[in-house]
């Protein structure tokens, strides 16, 4: 895409889920990078184009019927085989018959070429491997690209690694980068372990494996470092390792290796298995498992040699693989298309129809608090434009995103109605089904720790939307039931939490299937009032001490005790203002009344957008207004809620005791310290250190918005990852 923009050739990128990831990955960065720039520009299944050439890339995206059928009208059809059609042992990896066969359902093609009562469909191999692997003849209207579309990288991506600075054998890190599939390590415990040795001094660094992942190989050598897949960008990675090593499993058929290719682009040596010779030719070096140790010793050795290999596979890629090849690569096909794009077909778009608006349905359930509806605000007021968030929640502070100018329905839950849960489950359904057929979201994010059966079954009805569970880490054991949830959703997100040291709960089991993101906030720190600016909304003077206090609604775990010692304490501080923030939520006993002229009690959403007008903060332990006081540099004494049904906030606020960003009073611990507690608070020495901590923190993009560009990528996606049929 980038070399097409270098062209001067104006591209469209239309997302689609294919059925070999499962996981929720999200769009890879240098694709998002080059949507942001303007480099290429984003297709809605619902707009009708026409292009002198549609690509598609990789086969197994065409195993079932694109779903919904894209409006595009091809001069030239192209589809780049990136896998063998069967692999080493001969396992079929996909049907050339039925991928044509939903390449014709799905596109318009151009003008007839005279090979078929309709346009031909051609094949572009991306190795010699791939072509062999054809069966002839090709199914009816196929054609076969003369050349094989081999691996292209831009060579700026991929910067030589410095030289290695002395030739010693005894100390070398080896280096192997792959998908966490486990075809592509070998069969055996006994060659693994010989293709990447470790005497001393020797060690590994596998990007895109764990031990699960090699669990049948028993226990791993201590000198193996197993990174996750993308846990490091990958030229980063591959300046990291003197050498690199590759061998697969016999049943596994390698297509190409780009991965390899990338390694020779950065100048580290590679050492194959002999079956890569064809595609790599001189520019690597060949072995057995049990021949790789004496070879990397000698290559250790002599610096002429690691020079010259190094060398080699530069000069390969430059000559073979560069980028600036894609011009002659396409020039050709994109002629053709333009003459199959007839008089009676419509000329391809010189600039693209704005994307149309697509629904987004944020759906969440009541909980104690307000967080999570507080969470999905945080990311509706970042999506991008085109995309219309609507809400519908079961939470009474529904009002906040009514207030917010948001599209709200309330749904009750069961216990709003005092319903039993097996009466409300199939009633909730229908409502929530019929919500989605009046609306139909692209995409429904749910937010809720508990998965009730009436969401589930009403989106596996509706089953058009992509859906997505945004559900925080900190689990109590008691929400162990809900885990199974996450195979009835098409992707988890789990927003960051900072004190995830203490995390013991049931979500870690799951930690791999999910899509991490930072922490996050409703508000960033940086877009906050200034101290004057919040203190002139407030009404409150300048030279006043001001400490804010918002302990919850306390619906679940009663705080009255402590809030009234607390509130003597400090109202009876002389020059110190209390500022009681009273939560949306709150049901239980009458509204509290002002205990002193120093005592004020208000309303006040989003919170947080104020806090540089507080000195300090005495605030209940929730995600969001954890993040946001501990991001923000707020000096706050925490005071969890330690309900059976709630996250693990108390380890969120010792974690930030343990850790001196903040302090922590526990309702039934630590009413005793009270008021020593809130002289360290107020304490002008203690609160400074508690800000350079917090300052120090690393600082990270802000979560929402990360799920915000997840959401609209998948608001415009065509779905083949699934058979296509009626559902029930």
């Amino acid at each position: 895409m980038a070399e097409a923009a270098r062209m001067g050739l104006r591209t469209g990128l239309l997302m689609l889920r294919g059925p070999i990831i499962r996981h929720p990955f999200p769009v890879h960065p240098q694709i998002r990078r080059l949507l942001e720039d303007g480099a290429v520009e984003r297709i809605d299944p619902d707009q009708a184009l026409s292009a002198r050439l549609v690509l598609v890339h990789h086969p197994s995206v065409l195993e079932h019927p694109l779903a919904p059928r894209p409006r595009i009208l091809a001069g030239q059809l192209i589809i780049v085989l990136h896998h063998p059609a069967r692999d080493a042992a001969g396992a079929v990896q996909y049907d050339l018959s039925t991928v044509l066969r939903h390449a014709r359902m799905g596109f318009d093609l151009g003008a007839d070429t005279g090979a078929d009562t309709r346009s031909a469909i051609w094949l572009a191999p991306v190795s010699a491997v791939v072509r062999h692997g054809l069966s002839a003849p090709l199914p009816q209207g196929a054609q076969l690209l003369p050349d094989d579309w081999t691996n292209l990288i831009d060579l700026a991506d991929w910067p030589p690694r410095p030289p290695r600075q002395s030739a010693q054998a005894d100390r070398l890190v080896l280096g192997r980068h792959a998908r966490p599939d486990r075809k592509k390590w070998p069969d055996t415990a006994a060659e693994a372990f010989a293709a990447w040795p470790t005497p001393p001094g020797w060690r590994l660094r596998a990007l895109g494996a764990d031990a699960e992942l090699l669990a049948d190989y028993g226990p791993l050598p201590a000198a193996w470092d197993l990174l996750p897949f993308n846990a490091e960008p990958v030229a980063e990675y591959l300046h990291s390792v003197d050498v690199w090593v590759y061998f697969h499993s016999q049943a596994w058929s390698e297509a190409f290796g780009r991965a390899t290719l990338e390694t020779m682009a950065c100048g580290v040596p590679v050492v194959l298995a002999p079956l890569f010779r064809p595609l790599f030719g001189e520019a690597a070096l060949y072995c057995t498992p049990a021949e790789v140790e004496p070879l990397l010793r000698r290559l250790a050795q002599d610096p002429v040699f690691w020079a010259e290999r190094a060398a080699a596979g530069r000069r390969f890629a430059e000559t073979t693989h560069a980028a600036g090849l894609f011009a002659a690569r396409i020039t050709p096909l994109l002629d053709a298309g333009a003459n199959a794009l007839t008089a009676d077909t419509p000329a391809p778009h010189i600039s693209l129809p704005p994307l149309p608006d697509a629904k987004v349905l944020f759906l969440s359930s009541n909980g104690i608090g307000m967080g999570h509806l507080v969470q999905q605000m945080a990311i509706a007021e970042r999506l991008a434009p085109g995309l219309v968030p609507v809400f519908a929640t079961m939470s009474y502070a529904a009002q906040l995103t009514r207030k917010a100018g948001l599209a709200t329905e309330f749904l009750p839950g069961h216990r709003n109605g005092g319903l039993d849960p097996s009466d409300w489950n199939p009633q909730f359904a229908e409502h929530l089904l019929e919500l989605l057929i009046r609306l139909r979201p692209r995409v429904v994010m749910y937010d809720a720790t508990a998965v009730f059966e009436g969401v589930i079954a009403a989106l596996h009805s509706y089953a058009e939307a992509f859906t997505v569970w945004v559900r925080r880490p900190m689990w109590q054991e008691c929400h162990r039931v809900f885990l199974p949830a996450l195979w009835e959703f098409d992707a988890v997100i789990e927003p960051g939490e900072l004190a995830e040291a203490l995390d013991t709960g049931p979500t870690l089991e799951q930690r791999n299937m999910v899509l991490p993101v930072p922490p996050v906030l409703h508000v960033d720190p940086g877009a906050r009032l200034t101290s004057a600016a919040a203190r002139r909304a407030l009404d409150l003077p300048e030279a006043a001490t001001v400490v804010a206090v918002q302990l919850g609604g306390g619906n679940n775990y009663p705080l009255g005790d402590l809030r009234s010692r607390l509130l003597a304490d400090l109202l009876a501080r002389p020059g110190l203002i209390v500022l009681e923030i009273t939560a949306p939520i709150a049901v239980t006993g009458p509204a509290p009344q002002p205990l002193a002229e120093n005592h004020r009690i208000l309303p006040l959403f989003p919170l947080f957008r104020y806090s540089r007008g507080f000195d300090a903060m005495v605030s209940a332990a929730g995600y969001n207004a954890f993040h946001e006081l501990v991001l923000g540099g707020v000096p706050t004494l925490f005071v969890p809620n330690e309900g059976p049904e709630m996250d693990m906030q108390v380890n969120r606020a010792i974690w930030a005791d343990l850790a001196g960003l903040a302090l922590i009073c526990r309702r039934d611990r630590h009413q005793p310290q009270l008021s020593q507690l809130l002289d360290r608070l107020l304490s002008p020495v203690e609160a400074a250190a508690m800000r350079r901590r917090m300052a120090a923190l690393p600082r990270t993009p802000n979560g929402a918005q990360v799920i915000a560009d997840y959401v609209e990528d998948h608001a415009r996606l065509i779905r083949a990852d699934r058979p296509a049929g009626l559902q029930a």
